[in-house]
């Protein structure tokens, strides 16, 4: 159990991955940690290439971030290293929204309705929500995206976080490749501590 005011939240990032704060310092991140941040450019990307994939990169986070914000993101976290010769398709957002009620009976009704499994997170119970969503093309998404929501009431405020996974894997949601970035998010999820003042 937490003792203090929650001033926020901490978590470890797995190698590779970046934060980009989506409420003040949003564009000096895109900068730093996306574009000149970006490590190896991906096998298959020509050298003289490199430039236009990187720019290419940084407006679609962009777009994400723009995205998350309007929904009350806090913050967007993406990989920015190529992994076994290729960029992950993944991405996740923390963000904050109002909530009423008491927690207990709110995540209970959450759970319920969602089908989602009650967990403790830096020790606060919360519900982790895990389903696929279909391809929207009217939005620009293509194919089917797994993904995981966590929903955590923060202690002691009438606030709720919400850290919310997507990936689209290697294409098929149920394969071995986008469950073990499932299992990565979730192992991530048990470094999550709150920020006390």
């Amino acid at each position: 159990m937490t003792t203090g005011t929650v001033v926020g939240y901490t978590l470890v990032l797995p190698p590779g991955w970046v934060r980009v704060p989506l409420r003040e310092g949003t564009d000096k991140a895109l900068d730093e940690k996306v574009f000149r941040g970006m490590g190896v450019v991906p096998e298959g990307v020509p050298r003289d290439r490199g430039m236009a994939f990187r720019a290419e990169v940084r407006r679609r986070v962009e777009g994400m971030a723009r995205e998350a914000r309007a929904g009350g993101g806090l913050d967007l976290y993406v990989p920015v290293e190529a992994r076994g010769g290729a960029m992950v398709a993944a991405s996740f957002v923390v963000a904050e929204v109002a909530g009423e009620g008491a927690p207990e009976a709110v995540l209970a009704g959450l759970a319920r309705e969602t089908a989602g499994e009650v967990r403790e997170v830096a020790g606060t119970v919360g519900v982790r929500r895990e389903y696929v969503a279909p391809p929207e093309p009217d939005e620009g998404i293509e194919t089917y995206a797994r993904h995981v929501d966590y929903t955590l009431p923060v202690p002691d405020a009438s606030r709720w976080l919400t850290v919310t996974f997507s990936t689209v894997g290697d294409g098929d949601p149920g394969s071995e490749f986008t469950r073990v970035l499932v299992e990565l998010f979730d192992a991530l999820m048990t470094t999550f501590r709150w920020s006390l003042a």
